[in-house]
């Protein structure tokens, strides 16, 4: 090469990025006015080498520019490769040469390349390679340094937040309580929205589980994959929906396992959380209107008002952590809302013990006996 051995040079490239659809700044700089895409995203660049971060679903274009300049060499047509290997990234389209000096002189010259990153691509580096070449043959020997421009398509990073119960919990719900459980899920990067669904056949029977998100606002700040170099681009949300269940008589002492899965909208990413669920025995929530008379009268007991009262008037003596019962000094003053009580003394059998034995020591009958334990199927099960 000649003139001091001055190459053409390939610029740092530029990049901008469209998301599916409309999107809202979260900083509110915009007074939260719709910004429509493509906006211009940040590229890091380190010698010749180019960093741009986008994310799944969205259009990026990445423009790249090479010139020839000097006295010698500025009316010199160049072009510019893309390297076979590593090649553009799948699914991606290179454009064609755009030649842009006068006249239709290729010096400067353009590529761009356009690509909608997949859900497969998501979590992975991708690289182009550049080099500009003069056009005359005799100039062959005075190509450009490579660039290159790593692409990483982000990808989400989930988190349950919020009321979500700690993996593995195990909860008491006794029959009549309104058990309401609110997992919630964000991305940390605050990139992707997100999901929470109820995992398929975990649910107790009869449980309800919200249609639709609850929006959870995340931060207010831009995030700094993306400053704000030209439009702000994104708000994400997070998620909660809850499931609401009451367990009927004919439940005590059954366990459920109630499971959650929070993903990202794109399938990228998911995360999973499970709730044990203990019906007990013995106990009731009471609910508005009841009285001592009403619940006696509801479960066929074999008492009287004052004897239910007697098993509610005090705190539990050895009561279960997660089920205690609550305690009525009034009883006019149980109708309190969904407060748990005793609906009779607890019995450990003896082994060889039978339910008529035990019937007669209670007073009571077998019927009944098997009324309020749903758990013994038949009374000859009992040894």
């Amino acid at each position: 090469c000649t003139g001091g051995g001055q190459l053409p040079v390939i610029k740092p490239a530029t990049a901008t990025m469209a998301l599916p659809n409309s999107n809202t700044d979260p900083s509110g700089l915009l007074n939260g006015a719709v910004v429509q895409g493509p906006a211009s995203i940040q590229v890091t660049s380190n010698g010749q080498r180019d960093a741009i971060t986008v994310m799944v679903g969205a259009l990026v274009n990445v423009t790249i520019d090479a010139e020839w300049t000097g006295s010698e060499h500025g009316l010199e047509n160049i072009t510019l490769f893309t390297y076979e290997e590593p090649g553009i990234p799948n699914g991606g389209v290179m454009s064609h040469l755009t030649c842009m000096g006068e006249g239709m002189r290729c010096n400067p010259v353009r590529r761009t390349f356009a690509w909608t990153p997949a859900p497969t691509q998501h979590g992975r580096v991708h690289t182009m390679c550049f080099v500009a070449h003069p056009v005359t043959p005799a100039l062959a020997a005075c190509p450009s340094a490579y660039r290159c421009v790593d692409i990483t398509v982000h990808a989400p990073t989930l988190q349950w937040v919020g009321a979500t119960p700690q993996h593995d919990l195990l909860v008491h719900s006794a029959v009549g309580c309104t058990l309401t459980v609110c997992p919630e899920v964000e991305d940390t990067s605050r990139v992707y929205n997100v999901d929470v669904n109820p995992v398929p056949g975990t649910m107790p029977p009869g449980a309800q589980f919200d249609v639709a998100c609850e929006a959870r606002p995340q931060s207010g700040s831009l995030h700094p994959l993306w400053p704000a170099l030209a439009y702000p681009m994104r708000s994400t949300t997070g998620c909660k929906r809850c499931m609401h269940w009451e367990a009927v008589r004919g439940l005590e002492t059954q366990n459920f396992t109630a499971c959650f899965t929070g993903t990202d909208r794109d399938g990228l990413e998911s995360i999973r959380t499970c709730l044990r669920i203990y019906v007990p025995k013995c106990k009731y929530c009471v609910q508005e209107g009841d009285t001592l008379h009403s619940i006696n009268k509801k479960y066929r007991l074999n008492s009287n008002w004052l004897q239910l009262w007697n098993s509610n008037g005090i705190g539990e003596i050895g009561g279960h952590p997660l089920s205690p019962a609550t305690a009525f000094p009034d009883p006019d003053g149980i109708s309190n809302g969904h407060s748990v009580i005793n609906l009779g003394p607890s019995y450990e059998m003896k082994q060889g013990e039978s339910l008529n034995a035990l019937a007669a020591s209670f007073r009571t009958t077998i019927r009944k006996l098997l009324d309020v334990n749903p758990d013994i199927v038949d009374s000859a099960d009992v040894h």
